[in-house]
Formats: C-alpha cells, structure tokens, sequence
C-alpha cells in the first residue's frame, strides 16, 4: 500500500510559536482504492488570533472566507468538496465539528502516508502542532515530496535529455516560462510548464492550492502514482 496526502494548510503566523492553523484541505490517494480515486477533506476551525500576524490573515482571506469567525476557538466546520452532493455548492458547512474532531480525522488519514506540499516542512510543522495540541500523534512518513523540488528535477531532467536546449525539451508556453526562469526572470518555476493553470481566485485557499499540488504533481509523474 501506498498512501499520497496532497495537502495544503492556513495558519495565522508563518511561526509556529505564534500561530495557529485555521484551515486545511487533503486530498489522500491510496493505490488500494479500487476506482483510484481520490477523496478530498476540507477543514476549517476557530483559531486563536491574539497572537495573529495581520498579513497572514490578509493573504489567506481569514475575515473574508472564514466561515467560522463566529464561533468560540476550537469550534469548527467541514465544507463539501466538488460534486460530493449535486445540489449542494461546494465549501458549504456539512457539519460542525471541534478541533479535536478534526485532528482525529487529520491523524488517520496522515498515519503512513507520504505528504506532498507545494511547502511540505511548513505544513508539516503546523499539522503536528495542530494534531499535538488536540491530543493525537503525527505518524506520517518523514520523507516527504515537494513539488517545487520535483518540478526542478523535471525541468532539469528534460534540459539534460535534450543537451541543454529549451526549444528542445519544451515547446511552446512551456519552453517560454523555462526560458524565463533560466534567464532569471522569475526565481520560481511556473505550474503552466506541466499544463496546470491555477484559478487566481483559489490561491491561498487550503483546498484550491492542494489541487494545484495534486494537478502539478500528476502533471510531472504523468498521473503514474494511481
């Protein structure tokens, strides 16, 4: 068996001695399922903003998207994903739940799997924080996949196969985006070289940047990690 958590999570301060998770989405693809799909949580709890850092709320869209702002801290809610009821549009509240409800569900699905992360060790270290703090264990593989690291690899992988030409190794809107990177243009590697294209209005939403991880990911592995 092996178990993939495409994830992404929301705090309130880049510093886990100061801030506190306040959303989170996974999405867990087990080769043992027998369709290879895969089953997408998405999560969202009270947190305790005094020590909050005001940018980390302005960029996650705390106040704006929050759907727990009103609630005593360590209440919170999970919200549908995709088309997991018809008539139901997705993020609307399935049930309220507390943050130990949460991380019981978090440390089952983590237990063994291995993380992939557009920031793994960040996540890693709040999810930890998150599980402790609500009286589970992390138990998930040490090794984890970054797909910043592994969309490097890729690029470099092709570069080396085609003797360092662009035009070679990519085409089109790709090779442009490599191009511009090598170039030093932009000091990161852009999802579009692996055909993903992320919606703006979903960046900086846990459940928006795991599927861009999961997109990215598959765009690179060619989807053979089913």
């Amino acid at each position: 068996m092996t178990k993939y958590v495409y994830l992404d999570t929301e705090e309130t301060h880049l510093d886990t001695e100061f801030g506190h998770l306040w959303e989170a989405a996974f999405i867990v693809r087990d080769t043992d399922f027998l369709d290879g799909g895969d089953l997408e949580f998405w999560w969202q709890v009270r947190p305790d903003l005094t020590t909050a850092d005001p940018k980390a709320l302005q960029i996650s869209k705390y106040y704006d998207r929050s759907l727990v702002s009103h609630l005593q801290v360590g209440l919170g809610v999970q919200l549908t994903c995709g088309t997991e009821f018809d008539d139901t549009p997705e993020g609307t509240v399935t049930k309220n739940v507390t943050a130990a409800d949460i991380a019981l569900q978090m440390a089952y699905h983590l237990d063994g799997a291995t993380i992939v992360a557009n920031n793994p060790r960040h996540d890693r270290d709040f999810l930890r924080a998150f599980l402790h703090a609500n009286g589970q264990a992390f138990t998930a593989s040490h090794r984890m996949d970054d797909v910043r690291a592994m969309m490097k690899g890729y690029v470099y992988g092709r570069l080396a196969a085609a003797g360092g030409k662009v035009d070679e190794a990519f085409t089109g809107e790709a090779a442009h985006h490599v191009r511009d990177w090598l170039e030093g243009a932009t000091d990161v590697l852009a999802w579009e070289i692996v055909g993903v294209h992320q919606d703006p209005a979903t960046k900086h939403t846990a459940l928006g940047d795991a599927r861009c991880v999961r997109d990215v990911a598959d765009g690179i592995t060619h989807g053979i990690l089913r």
